[in-house]
């Protein structure tokens, strides 16, 4: 009965002192916090790696500057695995149990644009990484794409095509995800506008081994250039490809394939005459900009940044995922909000990155309005060309 007796008042003063725990209450909210989705597994790792990269360097060094107004930034990273389903899942899980007060994706297109009808619903301030404009009337309320526009980028492809090549005939070589159907669209548009003429279409998977009876048509057609357009690996393995079957087209390509592993397994395929021409962002080549150029002192900085943080240059998806939280920091600056009350925090960040104007960030120059969620006013892009194991800048 003693034993009983003792093992009552134990149970009673466990009990006591859980319920005073309770009372207690959660810890108070004293940061900011960013759920951060980005690809560490798929076909997509290496852009989301270097995405996590640059937002991560950027998070740090908000921290080491005392905060946004004092209040300390924390970030949350999840992995979309890349795929569409598992971002939409990561993002409901950031919301409602990591309640963090924005949401940032920094992968592709289409596994960006599945949290854009979560990040709605919830009504949390969202930032994406897409390469398409063609989706901006579908970000809704609460959700911004501070990106670079493929209509703008790829209008220096096509110029260069005609003015410095003289070429009227092209292939394009798109991939099948949100992004490729930028380059669907608006090539076929912008085209006439440069005399050109695409004589042949071909598509392929991202993830895709073999584009190679892809490559077979567009070698047996009138094309005198190839336009491949992707942001998958398969890409790269298309140039490589091409240049293995004898086809020595000059061959352009979009940014995500000057991501620097892609350059160490493709890199020499890229220079066989006629070497490739990308479009990619200042940062690959500030060092060869002229000192009359008003960003290279922006870039620069980013890349002594990342050089300090991991050993090695900034890769294009590092400056994407650095460009959301810039964006971010400035809206969190101006917003002011209380980080405990989270639902007014949210509305205030939200209205914060819809008032932005003239911001002056690593990717562009940025206004956004209740009409434009996207509100880039000038980009910061440049044309490339390989030579001695070197990018190099094409002015």
């Amino acid at each position: 009965m003693r034993k009983k007796a003792i093992l009552v008042l134990m149970v009673a003063v466990v009990s006591m002192i859980g319920g005073l725990t309770s009372c207690k209450g959660a810890e108070p909210v004293t940061s900011y916090k960013i759920g951060a989705i980005v690809a560490q597994a798929g076909n997509y790792t290496g852009l989301g790696l270097q995405s996590l990269e640059g937002i991560q360097v950027i998070v740090d060094e908000i921290n080491d500057g005392g905060g946004i107004n004092g209040i300390p930034v924390e970030l949350v990273v999840s992995d979309d695995k890349s795929e569409a389903t598992e971002a939409a899942l990561a993002a409901k899980k950031l919301i409602e149990v990591d309640k963090v007060h924005v949401l940032v994706a920094g992968t592709v297109t289409t596994v960006s644009m599945s949290i854009v009808p979560v990040g709605n619903e919830a009504e949390i301030p969202t930032v994406i990484l897409s390469g398409t404009a063609l989706l901006d009337d579908q970000l809704g309320d609460w959700v911004f794409r501070p990106m670079g526009e493929e209509a703008n980028y790829s209008t220096m492809i096509l110029n260069y095509l005609s003015q410095d090549l003289g070429i009227s005939k092209y292939a394009t070589l798109i991939e099948n995800s949100g992004y490729g159907q930028g380059g669907k669209v608006y090539l076929p548009q912008l085209s006439p506008d440069y005399n050109l003429t695409i004589v042949e279409e071909q598509y392929f998977d991202p993830g895709a081994t073999d584009v190679a009876p892809q490559l077979t048509n567009i070698k047996n057609s009138e094309a005198q250039a190839i336009f491949i357009w992707g942001s998958s690996p398969t890409a790269a393995v298309a140039v490589k490809q091409a240049r293995e079957m004898g086809i020595l087209l000059p061959i352009m390509a979009t940014p995500a394939q000057l991501s620097p592993n892609i350059i160490e397994s493709f890199g020499e395929y890229y220079e066989i005459e006629p070497a490739l021409i990308a479009v990619t962002a200042k940062i690959d080549i500030w060092q060869q900009l002229p000192d009359s150029d008003p960003d290279k002192a922006m870039c620069r900085e980013f890349a002594e940044l990342c050089q300090v943080e991991y050993g090695h240059p900034p890769a294009m998806w590092s400056l994407l995922g650095a460009n959301m939280i810039q964006f971010i920091e400035d809206g969190l600056k101006r917003a002011n909000a209380d980080p405990a009350n989270l639902e007014a925090a949210r509305s205030k960040i939200r209205d914060a990155f819809e008032t932005t104007e003239n911001l002056n960030i690593l990717v562009g120059v940025y206004t956004m309005s209740p009409e434009d969620h996207f509100g880039a006013v000038r980009e910061k892009m440049v044309l490339v060309t390989f030579k001695d194991g070197k990018m190099v800048y094409l002015p």
